[in-house]
């Protein structure tokens, strides 16, 4: 921490580039005197969908006068994670890079490693290094807006928060595919014996009433995961209702997919009638010739758990003579909005079975 608030005290800075991983209220808390001289002259690029990133922390930074960018990978499996706290001024600049992030764990208590490195924009090899360092993150809020862009305003956290870009310090709940990041089970060893910093007692804000808006969708505890039954690589853009035209299916196609069990290719003509979907509760319309069912399905996007969806299900053996050999659709119904976007187009879908004790399949895209 002292460090970093070192920098950002230097007498000849004109810019203060910080660009860190994670960041939470204490972690902004730590520098915000030193900072706050400089606001002004301040961009911040922090990483969101990471399951850490808070809206407290970037609300502490707009309060401050910082520049904000969010950057966003829109995956779990690939997430912003550079470290870097660099002041520039006329004729010297100072960097510091390592693995720090601006927490109040990395500023206080985690095992952290840093290099502190002094300049001299006088010689051209420095002028070099921190063009090259200034240039990658203009190039990325330039080139890849939809990735990286502005956080402005309280209303937009609370957006980014409803949407699980954003922790709420107050009730965490990020949980995907990838794990809740739980810790393993206590041992009799002792706890490192290096100083312990204790984060600072934060008052409880009185929450700020917003102006109307539309009321976001009721969202339950982040679903469990069941045995992953079924993947899908490469999403084409018919199963994301994309197709243009009045022939847009509507459905997602259940197909084979290259898809083994027990190092079998599966059979979907039978495969998800009478195994996957076994259980449910199954009909048949005879207006349409096909049976009918409806199945209960959790769904995440990107990292993101969107909300529950009761959607339904077909089976109809004359379609694997004319739509690609399937025979078993699953209608997206009020979950199009989610899936609806050409941003997911290519990615793999992953169908889990229920956990043990649960009633909803879980659907997810990354």
């Amino acid at each position: 921490m002292k460090q970093v608030t070192a920098l950002a005290g230097e007498p000849w800075l004109t810019e203060l580039l910080l660009s860190s991983a994670f960041a939470n209220a204490a972690g902004i808390d730590a520098i915000a005197a030193a900072l706050a001289p400089v606001a002004s002259q301040c961009r911040a690029f922090v990483g969101v969908r990471n399951g850490a990133t808070t809206a407290q922390a970037f609300a502490a930074l707009l309060r401050l006068g910082v520049t904000l960018f969010a950057v966003d990978t829109a995956t779990r499996s690939r997430i912003f994670h550079p470290k870097l706290f660099l002041a520039k001024g006329p004729t010297h600049a100072r960097a510091i890079i390592g693995s720090a992030n601006l927490t109040h764990a990395g500023l206080h208590n985690n095992i952290e490693a840093s290099v502190d490195v002094r300049l001299d924009l006088n010689d051209q090899a420095d002028v070099g290094f921190v063009d090259a360092f200034l240039n990658g993150f203009h190039d990325l809020a330039a080139n890849h807006a939809l990735h990286c862009f502005p956080v402005t305003s309280g209303r937009q956290i609370v957006d980014l928060m409803r949407q699980g870009l954003l922790e709420d310090e107050r009730n965490p709940k990020t949980q995907t595919a990838y794990g809740s990041g739980k810790q393993g089970s206590q041992t009799s060893k002792a706890p490192i014996g290096l100083p312990l910093t204790a984060p600072p007692k934060r008052k409880a804000r009185k929450p700020k009433l917003l102006a109307a808006g539309p009321a976001p969708a009721a969202l339950t505890a982040p679903p469990t995961f069941g045995q992953l039954v079924w993947v899908k690589p490469n999403l084409p853009s018919s199963d994301l209702q994309l197709n243009q035209g009045s022939n847009v299916p509507g459905v997602l196609r259940l197909t084979q997919a290259g898809y083994q069990v027990n190092g079998q290719t599966i059979n979907q003509i039978t495969y998800f009638r009478n195994q996957v979907f076994v259980q449910l509760n199954w009909t048949y319309d005879a207006a349409k010739q096909k049976d009918v069912a409806d199945v209960p399905v959790a769904l995440i996007i990107a990292g993101v758990y969107v909300g529950d969806f009761d959607l339904s299900l077909s089976h109809k053996l004359a379609w694997a003579a004319n739509q690609g050999n399937y025979v078993t659709g699953l209608h997206w119904g009020d979950a199009t909005s989610h899936i609806k976007h050409a941003g997911l187009i290519g990615r793999s879908l992953k169908l889990y079975e229920p956990a043990i004790g649960q009633s909803r399949f879980v659907i997810e895209i990354n």
